[in-house]
Parts: structure tokens; sequence; C-alpha cells
């Protein structure tokens, strides 16, 4: 990923979704609702995250270990369309879970090291994660991919940054949007999808990275982006359901009923593209009409933080969000 194109590389997140927005015929922006929803949101709840929880989430001391640790767990930051077979099998796989066990494995068993990764099995995974083989063949699967991510980012880091993830960072040159370009190009982080013979990319997890990172060092040293503001949101299932409820995006009939029965949306439909990509355009709006209305310093990361947590509150968090297997969220 060159430079010049990473100048306009969430200009084209933008874009598609924008696009798809234009098309949609399965969820539909309520514009009316934007202002109202943005000043119950911003007025009642304006917590925004300033660094990760260091003590729960995040593994290692040096800067290095921290970037490490950001890293492994985006490149499996996904799996929510497989937690409702998780609670089912009696297996814990929330991110919370996720977060945990790898913070483990870097504090007790030496996982900050990249070339680790890269060597590393699906029953590594198995165990890293206490997730009992043969618990549901999907998880079984869930472990693989996991496996499979893995190994990429460590062996990215291996042939390409000396072995060092903090290599990687330097190498963006204060820029969370060319972080996330660069690592948008490796295989187990091309989040991009087509719409009707349209290319709609998303990009959440190379996004969430940058974001991550940032956050784990405090925006200094390698981390000191100058443009956190040009990510957009993080688009999974999360934001699109607290979007719904709050009155912004509302689904059609067929499509409401199959989320609300728990039934799995196709990754790549154009359902599923349609909910992610409206997420992003409809936060691209409450962004400008925060702005708009003095909260200048929003932005889309803030938002997604407070989106994502506004979906764990009590009247909202078990209510169904829609579910899709997937390597992207």
């Amino acid at each position: 990923m060159t430079a010049a194109s990473a100048l306009h590389f969430t200009d084209d997140i933008r874009a598609a979704a924008a696009h798809v927005a234009a098309n949609a015929r399965h969820v539909r922006l309520n514009q009316e609702s934007i202002v109202p929803f943005t000043r119950s949101l911003l007025h009642t709840r304006r917590a925004r995250m300033t660094a990760l929880d260091m003590q729960t989430l995040c593994g290692g001391t040096t800067a290095e270990e921290k970037t490490a640790y950001a890293l492994a767990l985006d490149a499996i930051n996904f799996g929510s369309g497989y937690f409702e077979l998780a609670r089912q099998s009696g297996v814990a796989l929330e991110y919370a879970d996720l977060a945990r066990a790898l913070r483990h494995a870097f504090d007790a068993k030496g996982f900050s090291d990249p070339a680790r990764w890269a060597e590393i099995t699906p029953q590594d995974c198995h165990a890293l994660f206490v997730i009992p083989a043969g618990a549901h063949p999907q998880l079984d699967d869930l472990m693989t991919l996991f496996a499979r991510h893995l190994q990429e980012a460590g062996a990215k880091i291996v042939s390409d940054y000396g072995g060092r993830a903090l290599n990687l960072l330097e190498a963006a040159d204060r820029s969370a949007e060319r972080l996330a370009a660069m690592v948008g190009a490796w295989d187990g982080f091309r989040d991009v999808a087509e719409y009707h013979g349209s290319a709609v990319p998303v990009f959440k997890r190379a996004q969430i990275f940058a974001a991550d990172v940032w956050l784990a060092l405090g925006g200094a040293g390698a981390a000191d982006f100058q443009d956190m503001h040009r990510l957009t949101i993080f688009a999974d299932n999360m934001v699109p359901h607290v979007l719904r409820h709050g009155g912004v995006l509302s689904y059609d009939p067929a499509l409401a009923a199959r989320i609300d029965a728990g039934q799995e949306i196709p990754a790549g439909s154009a359902e599923e593209i349609e909910l992610r990509a409206l997420a992003i355009h409809a936060c691209e709006i409450i962004r400008d009409a925060a702005q708009a209305a003095g909260d200048r310093a929003l932005t889309a990361v803030n938002l997604d933080h407070i989106l994502w947590n506004r979906g764990y509150e009590v009247d909202l968090i078990d209510l169904p969000r829609h579910r899709t297997c997937t390597v992207w969220y």
C-alpha cells in the first residue's frame, strides 16, 4: 500500500457506503431522526474511550508488546456470528473472553513474539482460547480461522518488518489511515464486499487496529497519529443494532423478522452489506450533526465507542442483533 493510495483509503469507504445507502432495498436511513438521536446520545452518554484497559485487555508493558498484542487481538477480532453457538455449547467466546485469553498467553507463554503466531495451529487455538475441540463443528472451524489469521499476521511481521510489530507502526509514519491501509492489504484484513457489481470496502478490523494501538500507546511514540479523525466507525453488527433501535435505521419487515428470530444473515448478501454500509453512512451524518451542534472534537472513533457501549446497556443488550458468520466481525 503506497502513501498515495492510503490518502484515499477512508474516502473510498465513505463513498461506497453512501452509494449503498442511495440504492439500498432492505435498510433505510431515517434522515429526520438524525438530529434528535444525536442530541439524546451525546447529551446523556458522553463518555469516550481514551485508553485501553491495561489490566484486563492490553497485554504487555513495552511499546512492542502492546503493539503486538493489539495486532494479534485484531487479527482474530471476529466471530460474533458464532457467539450463540458458543453459549449453547457452554463455551465462553465473547470479545472480552478472547482478549483475556490472549493477554494470558502474552503474560505466561511468551506469545508476544510474532514468530510464535506464524507457527500456531488450530489445536493451539483450542487450548489458548479454552474452546474444547468437538464442542461444535462450527467452533472447530472458527479455531481454524483464528489460526490462519494469526499465522498471516505473524508471518507478515517476520517477513516484512524484521519480526517487530513496532516496525509496522513506524512504517505508517504517524498516520492511522496509512496504518489501516497497510494492514488492510493483507488477506486476513481485506474487508471488501461486492454490492450489485460495485466494491464496498469496510475494513473494520484494519481500522480498529489503528485505533486500538493508538489507545494502547496513549497516542505517543510511533502511535502519535495526526489523522485519527480520518477513520470511520468499525462497522459490525452492534452499531446498526443501536441505530435501528434509536430510530435512525429501519429494516424491511422480512429482514427485521429474520434478525429478531436469530436467523443467520449470510455474509456478503445484499442485506448484510446494507446493514454495515448504512451504519457507516449514518454515523458520518451523526458526526457531522454533532460537530455542527458544537461538538467539534467528536470523531467517528469516539462515536463508535459510544454506540458500542450503548448496545450493552440493559434496554438493548438482550435484543437480537443481526447474526453473520464472518471473519470481518
